[in-house]
């Protein structure tokens, strides 16, 4: 590191005679004994590593993106300036990854791109900068990782459902290094912990809800069909995903005591227009209305959650659920009966989406799953994890026994802690 030194000013009487230049006489000092600032004379800079703030959480990407931000790294240089010359870097998540889901990795200053980096044969890499890196003296530069993700599908090598994630790599002692702009010094960075950031899920196609308005939120008595909340589901561009269920939460309350509010005929319907005239097609066979997703529930009262799930009577063996085309928007109408006794004078009824806030558990190297009578197949079976059942299609139409199924986890627009309630009163 170096050393450090001070020079101060001693508590010694008589060491320091003044005069004044226009007078000629003595004047009388007023000493305030000190030790002085603290000096560190260094022999070179130093470099350390770390995760920067803006690092992005944990997010869901399309295969064959380019350009999708892993992470940030922080670089301080202490006592000089440093020129960066490169930086170590490792894939982190080597159970639910692979060097093949990265075709390369870009390295950018601000808007600026300065370098690039690729997996070969191992997990491990160096940075190669292609432009001057220069860390100030005492401060920090910030550089983005950027991925370019391999395409999914048939005989394509990106892996449905990896979590890649890009870190600095601590542990290689002389991957790191710059030089002191002062000294001349190769300085090797100091930083021997591994940054640990979120990283991104890596699908075919993905899905992104919106909630919208519902025509009125007011109950007038009993009614028949009322509308209690609406949404959008969006398919990525890059291709078309596979929708199995949706769960809704509905719950009631009334006033004065012995008065009650309930819901019953529970029902999710789809539309491919935003104004809800144009019911999807492929539902609706067996006597159920044009676009309606699921089998009437007649059981459901008062307060829970309950499964929308995909009319299989409709839909055949294995096809029982929602294809969503690439590109395109769905539009989803939750609607149910209400029935009110004793004219309650104060009446509620709220509703939302449910979320996930866990990735479903994996057998294995197992990255996605298949679906079973209680949702999806993971170990342990949890029902908190199967909210919402989705599949990114890998290769073709997905079967419900293909393992090619996720939940909610990060969906955009999909809150771990469900989507913004809508509250419907008197």
């Amino acid at each position: 590191m170096g050393s450090t030194y001070q020079w101060g000013i001693g508590p010694v009487a008589n060491l320091i005679s003044t005069t004044g230049v226009t007078s000629g006489k003595d004047v009388e000092e007023i000493i305030t004994p000190s030790d002085g600032q603290v000096m560190t004379v260094a022999r070179n800079g130093s470099l350390t590593v770390t995760i920067d703030p803006s690092t992005p959480p944990y997010t869901i990407a399309s295969a064959g993106t380019s350009g999708v931000t892993l992470g940030v790294l922080k670089f301080h240089a202490a006592n000089e300036a440093i020129n960066l010359e490169r930086f170590a870097l490792q894939l982190t998540n080597v159970a639910s990854s692979s060097i093949n889901d990265l075709t390369s990795l870009s390295l950018w200053d601000g808007s600026t791109k300065v370098g690039w980096a690729m997996f070969t044969n191992t997990r491990f890499t160096t940075s190669i900068l292609t432009t001057q890196v220069i860390i100030p003296k005492d401060g920090d530069k910030v550089i983005t990782i950027k991925g370019d993700l391999a395409d999914i599908g048939m005989n394509q090598v990106g892996t449905q459902g990896a979590l890649i994630a890009v870190d600095y790599d601590g542990d290689d002692l002389i991957g790191t290094r710059g030089v002191g702009q002062s000294s001349g010094s190769t300085i090797n960075s100091s930083s021997r912990a591994d940054t640990k950031s979120a990283g991104g899920r890596m699908f075919k196609s993905f899905p992104t809800f919106a909630k919208l308005t519902i025509p009125s939120t007011k109950i007038i008595g009993s009614e028949t069909g009322k509308t209690f909340y609406r949404f959008s589901v969006r398919a990525d561009s890059a291709g078309s995903i596979g929708v199995y269920k949706f769960t809704a939460y509905i719950a009631t309350s009334s006033a004065p005591i012995g008065a009650t509010t309930s819901v019953t005929n529970l029902k999710m319907k789809a539309f491919t227009d935003p104004y809800y005239s144009s019911p999807i097609s492929g539902f609706g066979e067996g006597g159920a209305p044009a676009g309606q997703l699921n089998n009437t529930i007649a059981s459901l009262i008062n307060v829970g959650t309950t499964s929308i799930l995909m009319n299989a009577s409709t839909q055949g063996v294995g096809r029982d659920y929602l294809q969503i085309p690439a590109g395109a928007t769905y539009y989803f109408q939750l609607q149910g009966d209400v029935t009110q006794t004793n004219a309650p004078r104060s009446a509620t009824v709220q509703a939302r989406i449910e979320g996930d806030d866990k990735y479903p558990h994996l057998r294995g190297t197992d990255q996605m799953v298949s679906i079973g009578s209680n949702g999806l197949n993971v170990v342990p079976y949890a029902g908190d994890l199967s909210d919402f059942i989705w599949s990114p299609n890998a290769t073709t139409t997905s079967l419900t026994t293909h393992k090619d199924w996720t939940n909610g986890y990060f969906v955009q627009g999909l809150p771990a802690d469900n989507m913004d309630p809508v509250v419907l009163t008197q």
